[in-house]
């Protein structure tokens, strides 16, 4: 396991939570964040996976023990969502969107009201899935081709991206089908595999991993990252693009880094190998899956409790243009409450379900 990519994805998970639950100002990084668990997946498996030929047995193996990953875990969240619903009397069932839930297939409907339909984060593993189950014939088709090819065909596959979102331009809902929709999440995940074919070009660059840590080069790669984000938000010209063509290059950049540089880490390798990050990093997908129902437990326990407290309600002790800090409403607040409830949630069930199921399924 490469621990810094590891801490990346506990940085981007926190990050993508925060944001779904009102902080501000992490609009772009959640973005980067998708395109980085897209990206670093297709880019482990072709370091770990290098398919060179596919027969039935070997592609049933590969699709069980990835299937295994998010099934389960998919599985029961939608019981956990429906169960919290049910009690909460708002449960309504709808047939179709239902089956394709249970199936991982929701992400493939362009209707709204289907991909994010009961746990809407679950569309994350729907499209995953497709990425996993088609990675053994893309290995396989990759191997035969030169480097040269590899890159003409993500050349094409990213102008295609790059042309049916500007089509789609400011539509808010068909960008946001387009953005779950499995084939174009996909070429994250090509970009991603390709990536790893070009690594030891990379090694091979005057200069590329030659330092003792690898500091200076994950100061550059954050220094992109920033740069991305300062552009989009003052250029105008480039918001058709902001929730993925724009973060290929620098989540490129910082996977390429955390690979040069394993086991010679600079100061931010170190914090991203620490162990709170790791430990984060191993409880990823949970806290990721499970966000929308931290909120339910927020919302539906916390939040009247908090109220009852005082916070929301005028304070005795507020003068004429003054805001005390126990008038302030909970809703403001929500995220750091959230938070720690999802992480505990993630942790609860990484611990009891996730990991104990997934050594059943490989003996």
């Amino acid at each position: 396991m490469i621990k810094t990519i590891n801490g990346w994805r506990a940085v981007f998970a926190l990050m993508i939570v925060l944001f779904h639950v009102g902080v501000t100002g992490l609009e772009e990084m959640t973005w980067a964040g998708v395109s980085f668990f897209f990206m670093a997946s297709g880019f482990l498996l072709a370091l770990k996976h290098p398919f060179e030929r596919v027969d039935g047995p070997s592609w049933r193996r590969f699709a069980w023990n990835h299937a295994a990953k998010l099934f389960p875990l998919h599985w029961l969240s939608l019981s956990l969502w429906l169960v919290a619903m049910a009690l909460l009397g708002m449960l309504v069932i709808r047939p179709v969107a239902l089956s394709l839930n249970a199936l991982l297939l929701h992400s493939w409907s362009l209707a709204h009201s289907v991909y994010f339909s009961y746990n809407k984060f679950s569309w994350f593993l729907s499209t995953l899935l497709f990425c996993y189950l088609c990675y053994p014939m893309l290995a396989k088709c990759f191997s035969r081709l030169r480097q040269r090819a590899r890159y003409i065909i993500v050349a094409v596959l990213a102008l295609i991206d790059i042309i049916l979102l500007a089509v789609v331009g400011s539509n808010d809902y068909y960008r946001t089908a387009l953005y779950v929709f499995p084939p174009v999440r996909a070429i994250d995940f090509i970009i991603g595999m390709v990536l790893a074919g070009s690594l030891q070009r990379v090694k091979a660059l005057p200069a590329v991993g030659k330092s003792e840590n690898g500091t200076d080069a994950e100061l550059v790669a954050i220094a992109l990252l920033s740069v991305m984000v300062m552009s989009y938000r003052s250029y105008s010209c480039l918001l058709p693009w902001g929730d993925t063509v724009l973060w290929w290059l620098p989540v490129a950049v910082v996977l390429l880094v955390c690979v040069i540089y394993h086991k010679r880490e600079g100061f931010i390798g170190k914090i991203l190998a620490s162990r709170p990050l790791q430990w984060l990093g191993d409880i990823s997908f949970e806290i990721f899956i499970l966000q929308g129902l931290a909120a339910l437990v927020f919302n539906y326990l916390c939040a009247p409790a908090l109220a009852h407290m005082g916070m929301g309600q005028p304070s005795p002790f507020d003068t004429p243009g003054s805001i005390s800090p126990l008038s302030v409403s909970p809703y403001s607040l929500i995220a750091w409450f959230i938070l720690p409830i999802d992480i505990l949630l993630a942790w609860v069930v990484n611990r009891l379900f996730t990991r104990p199921l997934y050594r059943l399924l490989h003996r």
